[in-house]
């Protein structure tokens, strides 16, 4: 059992991999530890006194639209050995939806979003920080199966947004901090497994 909750940071830009490699990770460390995940996603910022119009121009890769102050507020609870009541985001409405998730305690906590390491509030609580290192490509054709598939959208408009807002911001904010993470994987092709990455990190990390 560990003395305190360990948290990993796993970053990188939208359409990278970050929820894959998060669930891989809490599936392979639940045989040992107990085990909590969070997004950053959670934490975009309610929208309840805007209109939908509103809404819909949001910025969701700029750092103002996550609740900085909740979610490092979490974090410290929860790497407290505490529990939190995470907020539940509806695409849908582009708001948060009336539910919350009940998180902790925890040993490991991993949280994953494409703006943590460029938060230095964030860096300060994190035992583990890993960058997923995708190519903007890829990125962009994984991010459009996604939302077609999964949010409503259509690829023309997955498209104009991610010239609008997604490549700029991941260019002006996500990519720069890469140099604060401590492992530096990547996800591109079948064969690579950065799991087992992440794993060994730990377990040097815990030794």
């Amino acid at each position: 059992m560990l003395k305190k909750t360990f948290v990993i940071a796993i970053a990188g830009a939208s359409g990278s991999g970050k929820s894959s490699l998060a669930r891989q990770t809490k599936d392979q460390l639940g045989d040992w530890y107990k085990v909590a995940a969070v997004a950053e996603d959670d934490y975009y910022r309610s929208q309840t006194d805007l209109t939908m119009e509103q809404r819909q121009k949001t910025n969701y890769d700029h750092p103002d639209a996550i609740d900085e102050t909740l979610l490092v507020e979490h974090l410290s609870l929860l790497k407290a050995g505490g529990n939190v009541d995470v907020p539940v985001y509806d695409y849908s409405i582009h708001d948060r939806s009336e539910e919350v998730k009940a998180v902790g305690p925890c040993e490991v906590l991993i949280v994953e979003g494409i703006l943590l390491l460029h938060r230095q509030a964030i860096r300060d609580l994190v035992d583990l920080s890993v960058f997923v290192d995708v190519s903007e490509e890829i990125c962009l054709q994984r991010r459009i199966r996604r939302d077609v598939a999964k949010r409503g959208r259509t690829r023309a408009s997955v498209l104009a947004q991610y010239e609008s807002n997604v490549r700029p911001m991941y260019r002006e904010f996500v990519q720069p901090s890469k140099q604060h993470a401590e492992l530096v994987v990547t996800n591109e092709k079948p064969d690579e497994n950065p799991v087992d990455d992440v794993l060994a990190a730990l377990k040097a990390k815990l030794l």
